[in-house]
């Protein structure tokens, strides 16, 4: 683990230091969970479509398990588009 040094001003640091109490976490957790999270979200959002859920993940297991379960239990349309 690499030690880094940040320079905030003193209202930028009392705002960061009551964000990470009242998460109950220490400032360097808060740091690098907001650098994981913005860094998953950017590979989401360079995919338009998936970007589109980006905010909504649960959403998207939804559509994701009932378009498995319809997979799994309805048939497949014939060649001709009967079925």
């Amino acid at each position: 683990m690499e030690v880094i040094q940040l320079q905030l001003n003193s209202q930028t640091l009392s705002l960061a230091r009551q964000v990470a109490s009242y998460h109950q976490t220490t400032l360097e957790t808060l740091l690098q969970d907001w650098v994981e999270k913005l860094a998953r979200q950017s590979l989401v959002t360079e995919d338009p479509l998936w970007g589109l859920f980006a905010q909504d993940r649960d959403l998207l297991d939804q559509v994701v398990a009932e378009a498995m379960h319809d997979r799994q239990y309805q048939r497949l349309r014939g060649a001709d588009g009967n079925g």
